[in-house]
């Protein structure tokens, strides 16, 4: 093919990657792979807790506990958690507990069985443990314009590290349900370039996660007809 072609192409997902940063707000998240373990032992690592980043992740087995270490907290610094949950119609009555557990915490139960809790958890010793449930308080919805996807809103948790060291972020369901969550940790806007250029497979992850796989094939097969028929009418101008 000419090199008339291939610039009308280019020219076509440059116009794709310019509405991708236009779309991309202050509640923009970066998504963590949370395709290994989520163990105590083998947690998801947290490398830089103040960005803001996403987990889609999902309980696969009942009583299940996902960790999140936070590497590194410095005493002071912010630490931001909170909970989402896919706006499916199985999920509205679905309420995981978030926990933060490290050095200098105190050891709040937000009423829930203590033993019970610790059972589950295993903190170790002078580890404090705060736990955050689903009141109602935050009751609503959010909207997110990019995937175009609509997400239950639940808890969250904002605390000053009372100490430096490492933190864990924890999700899990006293009643071990499985079933899926959105769990936001961090609220700084960080994204670079190569973040930038991975958001078509954010888009088509996220939309999957969501369970909108017709319509997000339909969108994908527009785009791409697109593509193909502005390259071609380009050509023949």
């Amino acid at each position: 093919m000419s090199s008339r072609f291939w610039k009308s192409v280019s020219l076509f997902f440059l116009f794709i990657f310019f509405i991708i940063l236009i779309s991309l707000n202050a509640e923009a998240h970066k998504p963590i792979d949370t395709s290994g373990p989520a163990t105590r032992e083998n947690p998801i690592v947290i490398s830089e807790h103040r960005v803001s980043w996403a987990a889609y992740n999902e309980f696969l087995t009942p009583g299940e506990v996902h960790f999140y270490r936070l590497e590194d907290v410095k005493s002071g610094e912010k630490i931001h958690l909170s909970l989402l949950v896919p706006y499916l119609e199985r999920l509205k009555d679905f309420f995981p507990v978030i926990a933060l557990m490290g050095p200098g915490l105190e050891r709040d139960f937000a009423g829930l069985d203590q033993e019970e809790v610790l059972e589950l958890l295993k903190p170790q010793e002078g580890e404090g443990i705060i736990l955050k449930q689903f009141t109602g308080e935050e009751a609503g919805s959010f909207f997110e314009p990019f995937t175009q996807t609509r997400y239950y809103e639940r808890q969250e948790m904002n605390i000053f590290a009372p100490a430096s060291g490492d933190y864990y972020a924890v999700v899990f369901d006293l009643q071990g349900r499985t079933d899926k969550y959105v769990f936001a940790i961090g609220e700084e806007e960080k994204w670079g370039a190569r973040d930038i250029l991975s958001m078509p497979r954010i888009w088509w992850d996220v939309r999957m996660f969501m369970e909108k796989e017709t319509s997000t094939y339909i969108t994908a097969g527009v785009v791409a007809s697109s593509a193909i028929l502005i390259a071609f009418w380009l050509l023949k101008r």
